[in-house]
């Protein structure tokens, strides 16, 4: 994804990549589309595997990926090497200053670094790099949604098959909202042997991104709950800013 810190998503690789592209991949698309013109280069942070590059770049625009994961930047030129894919850290962009005419952070790639003054800086470098009113969407989980949703429900489980694995998901919510935590469990089908990782991220409400956006020198244009631009409330499972940047 975006940092230099431990990788939980290079780590996993392939395994990621088929998580990813299954999860609304087409919606977030959608949704991009729908807010970001094909004008300009558009910076796609933590973008992966290079499932909305590839496609946005399909259509005419003119995408620059940037990731901390050199495994699944490997995956995203095996998919496209038409597409410049950088490896790097959102802390330390490597591009001049005002070479992009929007940036988008999809699917929440905000919370992985080692702390809130770390998100700071990322957010800070994003407007660097973005021209006088540049574009910017920006997508993470709602911490209140999810505070709501795992409040005394500890270890709450999912499983689900994928092509080549079958996968089972254990998450739990800090008692303060602030973290997110899952156990993944994944048995490859080629020989059944079973993989363990962990995820944790940083949680952020309305408020408090609102104020990491504005003090990194944007302005909010629109903010969603959801990827069919629905109206952000409480209860929405995503918080989505478009912001512009001053």
């Amino acid at each position: 994804m975006g940092g230099t810190t431990a990788n939980v998503f290079d780590d996993m690789g392939v395994y990621w990549a088929e998580i990813a592209d299954k999860n609304q991949t087409e919606r977030q698309i959608q949704f991009l589309r729908n807010n970001i013109k094909p004008t300009g280069y558009v910076l796609d942070l933590a973008c992966g595997s290079g499932r909305h590059s590839i496609a946005l770049s399909r259509e005419g625009y003119m995408i620059v990926g940037l990731d901390s994961s050199q495994r699944l930047l490997r995956i995203a030129k095996q998919h496209s090497r038409d597409i410049a894919m950088v490896l790097g850290d959102i802390r330390f962009l490597p591009f001049k200053t005002g070479t992009f005419n929007a940036a988008m952070s999809v699917d929440t790639s905000v919370g992985y670094l080692p702390s809130k003054a770390d998100d700071k800086v990322s957010l800070a470098e994003v407007r660097r790099v973005l021209i006088q009113n540049g574009i910017f969407v920006i997508d993470v989980f709602n911490r209140e949604y999810l505070t709501l949703k795992y409040k005394g429900q500890n270890n709450l489980t999912k499983e689900k098959e994928y092509p080549s694995f079958f996968f089972r998901q254990r998450r739990t919510v800090s008692d303060t909202g602030n973290w997110l935590h899952d156990f993944w469990t994944i048995h490859d089908k080629s020989g059944g042997q079973a993989r363990f990782f962990e995820h944790e991220v940083r949680l952020y409400g309305r408020g408090e991104l609102l104020g990491l956006l504005k003090g990194a020198g944007f302005r909010v244009s629109q903010v969603f709950g959801g990827y069919e631009e629905e109206n952000f409330g409480t209860d929405s499972p995503r918080l989505i800013f478009v912001v512009v940047a001053k």
